[in-house]
């Protein structure tokens, strides 16, 4: 659910720069573009973006206006639909349900006879297909769909690549703490995958990130308590009491929300600026995480990823001797891929079956040389 609400929050609040469409050229030849909102005897009021996000209006005399062009109302709208093409992951239909259900229908009432209906039906057609493949277990993942079938069928490496999908989605957000509790979901439910070596690596990025915000929570909250220590040395008793049930309250709402955050077995919680047994908490966690995933960054995952996956084309090959060379390696280099215990069966079965057909072979050719040799 956290994951849904910060991609509806990305896609309402896009900047909407690219709709602001209208334009003022000045005599000087300087143009101001964005969004005429009245042109009347006095001038023309323009409202425009001085930055990428902030705007200021300004009335133009007529004096000083070369010329004014303005966009029709639909094209305005259809600009500011933002982009309509769907996202490189999606795991959930929030992206659809917005953009399907209102952003193209709130259009379509009210410009029915724009050049862009034909372009936003078939867009529109094209999403729906693709809720629907998501509604029916399909994934989308950097760019790449993932089956329902695919999903089933391996349901471990899978389940991994989806939910690093989400932890990369939290990365992008700005969420740390989101990130890092999907990485112990990772970590807990799938140890062996082949997502694993980046799963950590990314943990290590947000663990630092998370770091910087402790420590400017850290280094705001001795500046405030500085304050209020003085303010409750200067205050009247019953102002006192009042300033000092206010902390314990905070203190016990910080420690309701840290407990709702780790319900579930996770340890990490969110930044509370204003409790400092919450920051102390926290920031030990960090760096006793950081320290055990630093150890972990060491295990030679990814060559022992890549030996599995060698191994496993030497199978398809038929090649069980050199294949069980690399099944060896992988298994030295990281003893923990999920792929190994496969590989084991594989290797195993491919050189029984090799060993099978070489005996057959070999009592063929024997049979064929006590055979008595025809006149």
């Amino acid at each position: 659910m956290k994951l849904k609400r910060l991609l509806l929050m990305a896609i309402l609040l896009c900047p909407v720069v690219s709709a602001m469409a209208d334009s003022i050229t000045l005599k000087d030849g300087k143009v101001l573009t964005g969004e005429i909102i009245n042109n009347g005897s006095e001038g023309a009021l323009i409202e425009y973006f001085v930055t990428p996000t902030i705007k200021d209006q300004k009335l133009v005399s007529k004096d000083d206006i070369e010329k004014i062009s303005t966009t029709p109302p639909d094209e305005s709208a259809f600009q500011a639909l933002g982009g309509l093409s769907t996202p490189q992951t999606v795991l959930e239909t929030s992206f659809y349900d917005l953009v399907i259900d209102k952003k193209i229908p709130e259009f379509l009432n009210r410009f029915p006879y724009s050049r862009h209906i034909l372009e936003l039906r078939e867009k529109l057609a094209s999403l729906e297909a693709e809720r629907t493949r998501i509604r029916n277990g399909d994934r989308r993942i950097d760019g790449v769909w993932i089956e329902a079938a695919k999903i089933e069928a391996d349901p471990y490496q899978s389940g991994a690549k989806i939910k690093y999908a989400e932890m990369k989605e939290q990365m992008r957000a700005d969420d740390p703490v989101s990130a890092l509790q999907s990485y112990e979901l990772i970590e807990k439910k799938y140890p062996g995958s082949e997502v694993m070596p980046d799963a950590v690596d990314s943990a290590l990025t947000e663990m630092d990130l998370l770091q910087v915000r402790i420590n400017a929570a850290k280094a705001n909250f001795d500046v405030v308590d500085k304050r209020l220590q003085k303010a409750l040395e200067h205050a009247p008793a019953d102002q006192a009491k009042e300033m000092k049930d206010s902390l314990e309250k905070d203190g016990a709402l910080a420690k309701k929300a840290m407990a709702a955050a780790t319900a579930d077995g996770s340890k990490f919680f969110p930044v509370f600026q204003n409790n400092k047994d919450a920051l102390d908490a926290l920031q030990t966690l960090v760096a006793t995480e950081k320290a055990r995933l630093l150890q972990l960054q060491k295990t030679t995952m990814r060559e022992g990823i890549a030996a599995a996956k060698k191994a496993i084309l030497l199978v398809k090959e038929e090649n069980s001797k050199d294949a069980l060379v690399q099944l060896t390696l992988s298994q030295k280099l990281w003893p923990a891929n999920v792929e190994n215990a496969g590989l084991v069966a594989e290797v195993d079965r491919l050189a029984k079956t090799q060993a099978s057909a070489a005996e057959a072979a070999k009592k063929g050719q024997q049979s064929a040389s006590k055979a008595p040799s025809k006149p």
